[in-house]
C-alpha cells in the first residue's frame, strides 16, 4: 500500500508514534501537496499527546496555506484549551491578525473557552470595533455591550454583533462592498460587478444571517447555489450575470423583491415556495412560454419584456398584479388578462400586435403602452375610462377615434403612423400632451384642439403643414 497520512494513522502501532509522526511532520513541512499537508496535520492532530503547542502555534501564525492555518487552530482549540498561551496567542491574533476567516474563527473560540479573560478580549475588542463604526454610542444595543460584565457568558446576540462588524470592516476596506449596518448586524449588502463566480465567493455569507437585501448584479455568477441559507432576504437582486435556471430559492420564502434579468433563462421554475414575492423580474432572457407562476398570489410587479414569449397566459391567479411589462416579445394577439382586475400599467410594445382587443375588464389601467406594433385602428378601449397615458407611436393607424369615452386622458402619443386628419380628439378635455409627429397631417387651426383646455403641449414635427396651418400653431405654441 502506498504511503501515505492515512495509512500511518491506520498502521501506528506497526509503525510506532514517535516514527509515524516523524513522517506525517515531514509531509506538513515539506510537501507541496496542499491536500497532503492538510491531511497530515489533521492525523498528526489526533496522534499526538499535547506537547505540541509551539508547533501548531507557529503553523496559527504564519503557514502561508490559509486551511492550513485553521486546522492548526482548531487543532489548538480542541488539544490545547487548558493551555497558559493560548489565549494570548488569540488576543494577538484578534488585534493583530491578516486575515479575516482567522479573525472569525478566534473570536469564536476565545467565546467556547468560556473564561474570565477570554471573554474580556473579545468584549474589550468589540466595543473598540463599536468605536470605529458607530458616532452614536447612546442606542440601547450598544450599552448593554458595554454595560456588560465579563463574569457572564456572553450572549449570542453580543458574538453576532462582532463577527458582523468584522466582516463589515473587511467587505468595505476589502472588497469594496457596500453594508449598511442595523443595530450592529449587517442587514443590505452591494456586492455589484465584483467579480464574483459564486456565491461562496463572498466570505462569511452564512454568518450574516440577519441579512434581508442582497445585490449580485453585474458578476459572472452561473449559479446561485450557496443564496438557501439566507432565509431571511426579503429582497435579491441577481441581474446581469450567466444563470442559466432558477433554483436554490426553495428556502428563501421571505422574498418580496427578485431580479434575475439579464441572465441565460430559458424556462419558468423553483418560484412555488416564493408566496411573498411581489416583484418579479425576468427581463431580458430567453423564455418562451408563461407558466408555473400559480403560487405568486401576491406579485404586484412583473417584468418579462425582451423575452421570446409569443403568447400571454397562466396569469389567472395573479389577480394582485399592478404592473405587466411584456415589452419586446413576439405576441401577436392579446388575450388572457381579465382576471388581472387590478392592472393599472401594460406594457405590450415592441411586439406584433395587429389590433387592440381583450381588455375591456381592466377598468383600473392608467397606463397602456402599444408602441412599435402593427396596430391599424385605435378600438376597444371604451371601458378604460381611468387612463391617463396611451402610447400607440410607430404602428399603421390612419385615423384619430375610439377615444371618446377616455375623459382622464393626459398623454396620448400617435407619433410616426399614418394619420391625415386632427379629429377625433373632442371629450378629452384633460389632455396635457399630444404627440402627432412624423404623420400625414397637412392641416391645423385652433378649432380641432377648441376642447382640448388643458393641453399645453402640441408636437407636430415633421407633418406636411401648409403655410397657414403653420402660422397658426406657431401662435398656439412656441416651438416647432
Amino acid at each position: 500500500m502506498e504511503l501515505n497520512p492515512d495509512f500511518i494513522k491506520e498502521k501506528l502501532e506497526q509503525i510506532g508514534r514517535r516514527e509515524g509522526l516523524a513522517l506525517l511532520r515531514e509531509w506538513i513541512d515539506s510537501s507541496s501537496d496542499t491536500v497532503i499537508r492538510q491531511k497530515a496535520l489533521k492525523n498528526y492532530g489526533l496522534i499526538e499527546e499535547g506537547r505540541n503547542f509551539k508547533f501548531f502555534e507557529q503553523l496559527f501564525l504564519s503557514d502561508e496555506n490559509l486551511q492550513i492555518r485553521l486546522i492548526a487552530g482548531q487543532i489548538l482549540k480542541d488539544k490545547y484549551s487548558n493551555n497558559k498561551k493560548l489565549i494570548s496567542l488569540l488576543e494577538y491574533t484578534l488585534n493583530k491578525g491578516d486575515n479575516v476567516e482567522l479573525q472569525l474563527f478566534t473570536v469564536r473560540t476565545l467565546n467556547s473557552l468560556n473564561s474570565l479573560k477570554a471573554r474580556k478580549v473579545v468584549i474589550d475588542y468589540l466595543k473598540d470595533l463599536i468605536k470605529n463604526e458607530f458616532s452614536d454610542k447612546t442606542s440601547k444595543f450598544l450599552q448593554k455591550i458595554y454595560n456588560f460584565n465579563p463574569k457572564d457568558s456572553i450572549p449570542e446576540a453580543f458574538l453576532e454583533v462582532c463577527i458582523n462588524l468584522i466582516l463589515n470592516e473587511f467587505y468595505t476596506k476589502k472588497c469594496g462592498y457596500h453594508v449598511t449596518l442595523r443595530k450592529g448586524k449587517i442587514y443590505a449588502l452591494n456586492c455589484e460587478s465584483s467579480n464574483l463566480k459564486k456565491i461562496s465567493d463572498i466570505l462569511g455569507l452564512n454568518s450574516l444571517v440577519d441579512l434581508e437585501h442582497l445585490q449580485l448584479e453585474r458578476n459572472k455568477l452561473e449559479s446561485n447555489d450557496g443564496i438557501q441559507i439566507l432565509t431571511k432576504l426579503r429582497t435579491l437582486d441577481l441581474s446581469y450575470n450567466k444563470l442559466g435556471e432558477i433554483e436554490n430559492l426553495e428556502r428563501i420564502n421571505n422574498l418580496e423583491e427578485l431580479n434575475l434579468a439579464n441572465n441565460k433563462i430559458r424556462r419558468i421554475n423553483n418560484l412555488d415556495s416564493l408566496h411573498n414575492l411581489k416583484k418579479l423580474s425576468l427581463n431580458n432572457n430567453q423564455i418562451k412560454e408563461i407558466n408555473n407562476l400559480t403560487n405568486l398570489e401576491k406579485l404586484i410587479e412583473l417584468n418579462f419584456s425582451h423575452n421570446c414569449i409569443s403568447e400571454i397566459k397562466n396569469l389567472d391567479r395573479l389577480v394582485e398584479l399592478n404592473r405587466l411589462n411584456l415589452a419586446y416579445n413576439q405576441i401577436e394577439q392579446i388575450g388572457g388578462l381579465n382576471n388581472l382586475k387590478n392592472l393599472m400599467w401594460l406594457y405590450l410594445n415592441d411586439n406584433r400586435i395587429t389590433q387592440i382587443s381583450n381588455l375591456s375588464a381592466l377598468y383600473k389601467l392608467k397606463g397602456l403602452y402599444l408602441s412599435n406594433n402593427l396596430i391599424e385602428n385605435i378600438k376597444s378601449l371604451d371601458n378604460l375610462v381611468n387612463l391617463k397615458k396611451v402610447e400607440l407611436s410607430n404602428n399603421l393607424i390612419k385615423k384619430i377615434d375610439g377615444l371618446i369615452t377616455l375623459h382622464n386622458l393626459q398623454e396620448l402619443y400617435l407619433d410616426n403612423n399614418n394619420i391625415k386628419e386632427l379629429e377625433g380628439l373632442d371629450g378629452l378635455q384633460n389632455l396635457i400632451m399630444l404627440h402627432l409627429g412624423r404623420n400625414q397631417i397637412s392641416q391645423f387651426n385652433n378649432e380641432n384642439i377648441e376642447s382640448l383646455k388643458n393641453l399645453n403641449f402640441l408636437f407636430l414635427n415633421e407633418n406636411p403643414l401648409d403655410n397657414n396651418s403653420w402660422e397658426q400653431f406657431k401662435k398656439r405654441f412656441k416651438y416647432p
